[in-house]
Parts: C-alpha cells; structure tokens; sequence
C-alpha cells in the first residue's frame, strides 16, 4: 500500500512542511513473494526503469546491510494492471473454496454482512494504494507508471527488500498456500514486511538523520492503522479486512525493530535463518526467544445432523484470535484476551448450500481461558446489526456466561455459542442456510451449545 503511512511520517518529522513526502508502499494484502503471472516484462521497455531500479537496489543494499545476488528488472505498468495481478494472484494461490469458506466463516463470525464478497473487498482496498510490487518469477520490479518520484523512491526502498529476502531466504517457497497454515505463514509474511517497512522507514527518516529504530514504534503504529481504517477510499471494506492488511505491517516492523536495537540488521538475518513459528512468537519476543511451540489442537468434528462436508480447515494463531476480539472490544483488551494461545484449530463445515463453523483455542492455563471465554462472549453479546466499532457492553456479556457458556440465537447466521472445559473454549457459528432471499439461521442454542462443549471437552 502507498497511502497508509501519511500522517505517521508527517508526526515523525520527516518533512519540514505538514504535509508528508513519502508514503510506505507494500505490495499488498498478499504474501510479497508472489507466484501468480505478473504482467509480462516488455524487453523493449525503456532502459531508464532497469537503470532507476539499479540505483535504488544498491542503496537499499547499504541501508538493509544485504547484498543483492543477481539485478532486478524495472518495469512501469498501469494501475489497472496492477489490481489484475493481484486478482490473477488471488485465484492462483488460493484455491476457490477457501475463498469461499473465508466469506461464510466471516458472516459467521457476525463481521460481515451476508453480501460480503472477500475478492471484491479486498481488490477495492487495492486499487488506489497499490503503488509497485517485487515478482520473483521474473525478477522484476514493477511500479505504478502514475507514481510521483519521492512516492516512487519509497516503494522501491520497501519492495527491494523483499526482492533481496527472495534472493537470500526463499520468499516464495516459504509462503506459498498449504493447509492447516495460516499461523506460520502469517509469522513469516508478518517478518518480510516488518522487515521491508523497517528498511523503508530508514529511507524516509534519512533526511532527518534518524532510522527506524530511533522513532516510537508506538506512534507509527497507531497513525498507519488509523489512516487505512479511516481511508475515504475503502469506505466500504469491512473493519476486520482493513485490520488484516495492516496487521503484519505494524505486528512486523515492531518485532523487526525490537530485533534491530538489540542486534542490528545482522540479527535480523539471524531469524531469517530460524524464523518464527508461530505469530504469538512474533507478537512476543519472548516466547520467540525461548522457541515456545504450539499444541496441536485435535480437529473438532462435525455436529451430529449438521454440516458435515469439511471445507476449510486451519490453524489461525493469536494474530487473527486479536484481529476478531478487535471487532467486538478495544485494542489493548482484545490483545490482553488473545494473549497466552497455546494452540487452535478451525473448521467450515458445508453440506450443500448449508454451513457452520467451529473454532477450538486451547490457552496456557485456565486464567487465560477464563478470559478468552470473556472476549467471546463479548461477541454473543454484540447486538447482530452493530455498527462498526460499537462493542458489546461487557456487563452484559458477563451476563451472558452461564456455567461456562453463553450463546445467542441470530435471525440469518445462526446461533453463536461459546463453551470452556478446562483451558479450552469452543466458539460455535451456525449452521445457517443461503437462500435466494437470504441466508437464514438452520439451527437453535441447545444444540449449538452441546456441540461447543463436546469440543471444548476434546484432547
């Protein structure tokens, strides 16, 4: 993205008027490594794009203290071409009924309306802040033909990186789709941009004499959330996807500078050669440090005259656990909720044009669970056509917990409930049915909470 970072670097100083002078610009919601046909390098393009994208490489060569291992092509290309790459990217990568369990565990959730179209939303959030983007097939860099130069510089500062973490660490092999994945895909897609934007920040801040490392990750972090969730741009995109897309950026650039202060870029290589695992690792240091594993959460089964069918199975991990309580409390608490995961596992289950979700989280011991049982029912307590950022009163979603469960019965998704054994908890959504008219709840809180309590009760 390239307009994401405009307020925080005005608030950094890094331009003597209000006005900023250079935006961030990573690629896209999508790993930066990408394996989808990237439009076709034109060998007649002018030699003036190699010879721009060969300055930059051997500056960001010096900043990012790494050495290219062979020359990247520049190329300048449409905006337009660039939302059908990520379209193209999308389609290849990801297979279609992912794409589609993504859209109903969303409306699931109770996050989404039910016309949510996740390709749709995200390419609308693409298409005016795409700015270039690194392809490791041709290794190329291609750019937005439309680009300012000061613009132009920050996106080649960012996207090099990921040319050089190709180059060096196999980008694209280590995050290419599997299943049951997405918590250590996410560690290391978080790692490549936190990097990337690390190294971008130095360029920017270079005029005032100061790097990444000297500034508050704290301010950039709040000012780059708040300018894409506000952006008039993608007024339309749902809260938790705009989150989503910013998330490895800021969760990334502030493991990548807690790296950097303590062991420059040298012990940024060093985690490159033994990456996180898993985003608690790179939401917390700490448990990087000592290489805290996840549990291996069993897969929870299907209920008993429901959806059967599995569609989409995965491992989320804290990352997307804090992404969702965000939807329904405030940041700091919603982190705190999310805090202490020991392990995961989610299912969309389908049988037809029916479908319900289960997700069982396993934390490190029944404190944590106690509270993640909270941050649920915060959720169930969340009035269905909430606004976004109106969250549930949480004295009345306390009020909701009885015995360890809480569950409420929603007119088109289904009910939604949630049940602790121990220090796991089970959230339950659906199963709910789409119809011509409408989707419409296929299902009632006894058997939703039956259901959630078997698979809480699973080891």
């Amino acid at each position: 993205m390239r307009r994401q970072w405009v307020w925080a670097l005005a608030l950094l100083g890094c331009s003597p008027r209000p006005e900023p002078v250079a935006p961030a610009a990573p690629a896209s919601a999508a790993p930066p490594a990408a394996t989808a046909s990237a439009p076709a390098v034109d060998a007649g393009a002018p030699a003036a794009a190699d010879q721009v994208v060969a300055q930059a490489m051997a500056l960001v060569e010096r900043r990012r203290e790494l050495p290219s291992k062979g020359p990247v092509q520049g190329r300048t290309i449409e905006r337009a071409e660039m939302v059908a790459f990520v379209k193209k990217q999308i389609r290849e990568e990801i297979p279609p009924p992912v794409i589609r369990a993504q859209n109903e565990m969303l409306f699931a959730l109770g996050v989404v309306d039910e016309g949510f179209d996740y390709e749709k939303s995200l390419l609308e959030l693409m298409g005016s802040q795409l700015a270039g983007f690194y392809d490791p097939k041709q290794k190329a860099m291609f750019l937005a033909r439309d680009l300012p130069p000061v613009e132009r510089d920050a996106t080649l500062a960012h996207e090099l990186v990921h040319a050089l973490q190709d180059q060096h660490y196999d980008l694209e092999k280590r995050i290419k789709f599997r299943e049951d994945a997405t918590d250590e895909q996410s560690a290391i897609h978080a790692l490549a941009e936190g990097d990337a934007t690390s190294a971008m920040l130095d360029h920017v801040l270079a005029v005032r004499g100061l790097r990444a490392v000297d500034v508050s990750d704290d301010l950039v972090a709040l000012e780059v959330r708040g300018s894409i969730e506000m952006s008039a741009d993608a007024a339309n995109v749902p809260t938790i996807l705009k989150r989503s897309v910013v998330s490895p950026y800021v969760d990334g650039m502030i493991f990548v500078n807690g790296i950097r202060r303590k062991r420059g870029w040298a012990g940024v290589d060093a985690v490159w050669r033994d990456p996180p695992v898993t985003t608690e690792q790179l939401l917390h240091p700490e448990k990087f440090e000592r290489r805290e594993r996840a549990e291996s959460v069993p897969l929870p089964a299907a209920r008993a005259g429901g959806p059967s069918a599995v569609m989409y199975r995965d491992v989320l991990g804290e990352q997307s656990l804090r992404l969702l309580f965000e939807e329904w409390m405030p940041r700091r608490i919603a982190a705190e909720s999310a805090s202490a995961w020991a392990g995961d596992r989610v299912v969309v289950f389908q049988s037809g044009e029916r479908f319900a979700l289960v997700w069982h989280v396993r934390w490190d011991d029944q404190a944590a669970a106690i509270r993640g049982l909270s941050a649920f029912a915060r959720g169930v307590a969340r009035p269905e056509k909430a606004a976004p950022g109106e969250f549930a009163d949480p004295e009345r979603a306390q009020a909701a917990v009885k015995k360890d469960q809480a569950c409420v019965e929603r007119a088109r998704s289904g009910p939604l409930a949630v049940s602790r054994s121990g220090r796991d908890v089970a959230l339950v959504a659906g199963p709910f049915e789409r119809r011509p008219g409408g989707a419409k709840s296929a299902g009632r809180c006894a058997e939703a909470l039956a259901w959630a309590g078997s698979v809480a009760r699973q080891r």
